[in-house]
């Protein structure tokens, strides 16, 4: 697998702990970071040394959320604690005990649901609703299983959820009953991510296995292989349906082709890339997007 030619553009440095999570924010050119220690940094993609603190949570947080209609920051934090953050006022104006253990992923299932994937093994629905003061009610809360849920998928046409769950499948739930409609299963310790190729039918998933695995929309396997050693924590395919990333515990971020599955690039150990696990992706139009256990961000340009 070629390496030469795949190292970062830029680091964005100034966290003080392990970065767990990563979002676009609501204006063009920014994303926020979070981690260990509680603080959430807003940066420009374009100017790595310029890192703003946002807010201090007190604790170590693991997702964030953007709803940039409504001025918010929802944080899910490693006790279970689901906090909304007014933009404007950079103040904390909900904080509910949503899980608990640790909130892994948040998402927006519609434009007036929030959907979170806990470490209990519950998922829990929240109604968004206009009082500022308290934006977030409960819907429901459906455990899936006694493992942890580590990820959140939803599909464009905004019909289906797919979660990524610690027993080793994938469940897809309708929407917006969120009754179950299929389970995949396959990650022999446990699925931790999960996403959909936005350009063909399938669903692309990673594991404690350190497998790849892709799915067809019927819950068969249609390939595997295997990715990294040791956790795969993320699988993200970039808007245009080029290229699959993949990171893991191994401290590497791979480059595939989303359509053939080939290996194209792939970081190296060195102090340059990432030097211990690497827990979070995003695509920023053909710049990708990285965070790691090293304290780190990095910034990837594509061929």
């Amino acid at each position: 697998m070629p390496n030469s030619s795949f190292e970062p553009i830029a680091s964005f440095q100034g966290h003080k702990s392990a970065i767990y999570a990563l979002c676009i924010d609501g204006e063009a050119g920014h994303f926020l970071s979070g981690g260990g220690e509680g603080i959430v940094v807003r940066w420009h993609v374009d100017r790595p040394e310029h890192g703003e603190a946002l807010v201090n949570v007190g604790e170590a947080l693991y997702s964030l959320c953007v709803l940039p209609d409504l001025d918010l920051l929802l944080i899910g934090t490693s006790t279970g604690r689901l906090l909304v953050i007014d933009r404007r006022t950079r103040t904390e104006v909900q904080a509910i005990e949503a899980h608990a253990k640790g909130i892994f992923r948040i998402v927006r299932s519609d434009a007036r649901t929030v959907a979170c994937a806990g470490g209990d093994g519950s998922l829990s629905t929240w109604k968004l609703d206009p009082d500022r003061n308290k934006p977030l009610t409960q819907l429901r809360r459906i455990p899936l299983c006694d493992e942890k849920l580590r990820d959140i998928v939803v599909s464009e046409d905004g019909e289906r959820l797919v979660v990524a769950c610690g027993d080793a499948a994938l469940r897809e739930l309708d929407l917006p009953s969120m009754n179950e409609r299929q389970r995949f299963d396959g990650h022999a310790k446990g699925a931790n991510c999960v996403a959909f190729h936005p350009t063909k039918p399938v669903l692309i998933s990673g594991g404690k296995d350190g497998q790849v695995k892709v799915w067809r929309t019927d819950g068969s396997c249609m390939h595997e292989f295997a990715a990294h050693k040791g956790s795969v924590y993320a699988t993200r395919i970039d808007p245009t349906g080029q290229f699959l990333v993949s990171i893991g515990r191994d401290a590497l971020v791979k480059i595939w082709d989303a359509n053939s599955l080939e290996p194209v690039l792939r970081s190296t150990r060195e102090r340059i890339a990432h030097t211990h696990s690497v827990n979070a992706a995003l695509w920023f139009g053909n710049v990708l997007i990285t965070a790691s256990d090293d304290r780190n961000i990095r910034a990837w340009q594509m061929p």
